[in-house]
């Protein structure tokens, strides 16, 4: 239910910095709403973390705060059942 991660890499710098420790829970019913930041497992990356910006009949589209961000504008719409957890933490 609850995972404590530790973030590798820059790609929501400067909300979150490589090292940050966040909490996370996984995501209920319509537990997801726009800005929220959101963990998956994206096949060729592994676990990612990324802004959820958009929430319409595709899907679930997601965004980086880096202009070099992997995000939904290279892999498209994300489904529910892809998104592992939700951040309700930052330390």
């Amino acid at each position: 239910m609850f995972k404590l991660l530790k973030i590798e890499g820059d790609s929501m710098y400067p909300f979150l910095k490589d090292g940050d420790k966040i909490l996370c829970i996984k995501p209920f019913f319509n537990f997801l709403k726009e800005n929220d930041i959101v963990i998956f497992n994206y096949e060729k990356e592994g676990l990612m973390i990324k802004r959820l910006t958009k929430i319409n009949w595709q899907g679930y589209y997601v965004e980086g705060t880096t202009p070099y961000s992997i995000d939904s504008s290279i892999f498209g719409y994300l489904e529910k059942k892809d998104i592992l957890y939700k951040m309700i933490l930052k330390f």
